[in-house]
């Protein structure tokens, strides 16, 4: 694979996994007509080369009805259906077997919710599944695979979906205008706040807020505080494995004594003179010379 190829590969994958929340390990769903050209064409097992096609770890799977539609091809196919039985099984919930291009389309759904790739030779499989959201589709080539651009009306989604996330919502809007106060203090819901209290004006009962902090709050409720809070730095320890440890000076206690000036008894000990040493004299200097005698 070209380099040109390789870049538009690795953007491809980075559009599912940032916009329809594609994961690693990646899932790809295999039908029957993907399994047989990969294996007439020598390939190698997609377990081997999916993971290297996808830069990532990836499982293969199939379902019960791909396997099934296999098995009643005839002897033609019959090394292709017991490759099949290697891999994975995905379950379909089909009580009685499909068409194994009905029982994919069924396993993706409208939203792929499973983000599933889907990995076949199907040419009307794969266009009903361009029109799904998040339908990504892998086909083989001559000798190598394919993955395919996303579609326009999946760009399209993408699009939608990103413009609403950078918007701010109804609701959000609501809360930012009740707490810069211009608005009344309401709720979602329609319920008034009066005095720390919210009632329900559809009903009699009345709640405080003291008593509702201590319930948890409902999923999508907004928890933010006024203020953000910082940590404030401080000097930190240094690692005590990067350090030496200290070396116990060993105390003489004869040394000691001395230096204190007493004896075991406690007497007072007399200073030791300091040993002054004389140099000797030349021997010639010493010797009474002969003429002086």
């Amino acid at each position: 694979m070209g380099v040109k190829k390789q870049k538009q590969l690795r953007r491809h994958i980075r559009f599912y996994k940032t916009c329809f929340g594609f994961r690693e390990p990646f899932k790809v769903i295999c039908d029957g007509t993907f399994l047989h050209y990969n294996l007439s064409k020598k390939l190698g097992s997609p377990q081997d080369i999916l993971p290297s096609f996808l830069g990532a770890a990836a499982k293969a799977f199939v379902t019960r009805c791909v396997v099934s539609e296999l098995k009643k091809m005839g002897e033609a196919y019959s090394g292709t259906a017991s490759a099949a039985r290697r891999f994975e099984l995905a379950k379909c919930e089909h009580e009685q077997p499909l068409p194994a291009a009905d029982c994919v389309a069924a396993m993706v759904g409208s939203h792929n919710d499973e983000h599933f790739f889907v990995a076949t030779q199907d040419v009307e499989l794969r266009k009903k599944l361009r029109q799904v959201h998040g339908g990504a589709l892998i086909y083989a080539k001559h000798t190598w695979l394919v993955l395919e651009p996303p579609s326009d009306k999946q760009q399209e989604y993408a699009r939608l979906s990103e413009n609403e996330r950078l918007h701010v919502t109804q609701r959000e809007r609501f809360l930012l205008e009740a707490r810069e106060g211009k608005l009344k203090p309401q709720n979602a819901g329609g319920e008034q706040i009066a005095d720390g209290i919210i009632r329900d004006p559809s009903s009699a009962q009345s709640i405080s807020l003291k008593d509702s902090a201590h319930h948890k709050t409902p999923r999508g409720v907004l928890t933010t505080k006024d203020r953000p809070t910082f940590k404030r730095k401080r000097a930190k320890a240094p690692n005590p494995l990067s350090c030496l440890k200290k070396k116990k000076k060993v105390v003489n206690p004869a040394s000691t004594e001395e230096k204190e000036g007493q004896k075991e008894d406690g007497t007072l000990m007399k200073k030791a003179r300091a040993r002054q040493r004389v140099r000797k004299r030349h021997r010639s200097a010493t010797k009474p010379s002969r003429s002086d005698s």
